[in-house]
């Protein structure tokens, strides 16, 4: 474990994925409590996403959930290796950039079930453009070095 100072959002994390089955379970916890914990904590996601590996906790963000991996799970195959139904968003490799992230939102988009667009428009409705613009720039900090 990590002797560095942690916060409540990144605690209330390791509680809720060890309930959960980790380090012995891939975990998925759902996008908006994960992110809505970080702001009342006053820490943003990417923060606690990286303080997080300290401690062998790799989260990754997939579609509206945060899945949290240990070492030993973690999937090293190229996104191409992986099967279609994986779960990934292979439209956020192209997502580096402003103009990469729209064009590859767009994409992703058309592929989304009614119900699935419903619930992202819902989401998005919901958040302040504080809340909008810290995502994006979540997304850009957290794939531009995946390229």
């Amino acid at each position: 474990m990590s002797e560095t100072q942690s916060n409540p959002a990144e605690e209330s994390i390791k509680h809720s994925i060890r309930k959960n089955g980790f380090p012995d379970k891939i975990v998925r916890l759902p996008f908006k409590p994960v992110y809505d914990a970080c702001k009342k904590y006053g820490t943003s996601l990417p923060d606690v996403l990286d303080k997080l590996q300290d401690d062998q906790i790799f989260g990754k963000i997939i579609g509206n959930h945060v899945e949290f991996r240990s070492r030993e799970k973690i999937d090293f195959k190229a996104p191409e290796e992986r099967p279609a139904d994986s779960g990934e968003f292979s439209w956020i490799k192209g997502a580096a950039n402003l103009k990469g992230f729209q064009e590859a939102a767009k994409d992703a988009m058309g592929e989304m079930t009614p119900e699935q667009m419903a619930e992202a428009r819902k989401m998005v409705e919901g958040m302040s453009d504080e809340e909008k613009a810290n995502i994006l720039k979540m997304f850009t900090q957290r794939f531009d070095s995946g390229k």
